[in-house]
Order: structure tokens, then C-alpha cells, then sequence
């Protein structure tokens, strides 16, 4: 069975959920293919800058706000490596949405085991 996604935070929860066959629509579809495009070695510099960025969120989300000017100094940190390795910030903006909907980093990591490649119009991610 398929399941049909249009957010990162939808797209999160499917891979958390260990879905075989997932359907991406829309420009969601265009980050799913940069973030598996990743060689391995970007992948570990990757996911320890997303790492700090989901440590960035918690903290400004966790706090009710309070935390916010630590939460943005580790976004702050986190932000020029997440560019540098997915090429756009809305890529990287995706796949920190992606990894914090699934629980972390893991997900993302997971989502690599997928294969992504285009179906009409769309991006279709297959567990490998």
C-alpha cells in the first residue's frame, strides 16, 4: 500500500512508520531528491548539522519561547553546513522538518534507504 505526502512533517511520520511505498507531491518532491543526491561523507558532516539545528528547535520550542535565543544561536551554528551540504536553505529547511516530525536525525537516515525517483510528476520513494 501507498501513502501520499505533501509536507516534511507528513513525509517525517510515514518514513517513521516504516511505510513501503510513499508518494511526494509538489516541490517537496525536488528536496527528497537533493537530500538522497548526498554522498556519504556530506551525509555525516550533514546529519551532525541537523543534529544541532533539531537541538536549535527544541530549545526555542521546548522553552515556550524562552529558550529562543539559544535555539537560534545553535540554528545559527548549524545553518551555514546545512546550506553548504544540500545546496539551498529550503532543502535544508526540509529535511530538519523531515527529521524532527520523525523523532531525528534517524529518519532522515532511514529516508536514505529508500529509493526516489519521479512518476508522473511526482517523486515516489521505494524501500530498497
Amino acid at each position: 500500500m501507498s501513502m501520499t505526502v505533501s509536507t516534511s512533517s507528513e513525509l517525517g511520520k510515514a518514513i517513521e512508520r516504516g511505510e513501503n511505498r510513499i508518494i511526494v507531491k509538489g516541490s517537496l518532491g525536488d528536496a527528497v531528491l537533493a537530500i538522497e543526491a548526498i554522498g556519504p561523507v556530506a551525509w555525516v558532516i550533514a546529519a551532525g548539522a541537523i543534529a544541532v539545528a533539531i537541538a536549535g528547535v527544541v530549545t526555542t520550542v521546548g522553552t515556550g519561547g524562552a529558550g529562543a535565543p539559544a535555539g537560534a544561536a545553535l540554528e545559527g551554528v548549524a545553518a551555514p553546513g546545512l546550506i553548504a551540504t544540500f545546496g539551498s536553505i529550503g532543502t535544508a529547511t526540509t529535511a530538519i522538518g523531515i527529521a524532527v516530525a520523525g523523532g531525528g536525525v534517524g529518519t532522515l537516515t532511514t529516508m536514505r534507504k529508500y529509493r526516489a525517483k519521479r512518476e508522473n510528476g511526482n517523486v515516489v520513494l521505494t524501500r530498497r
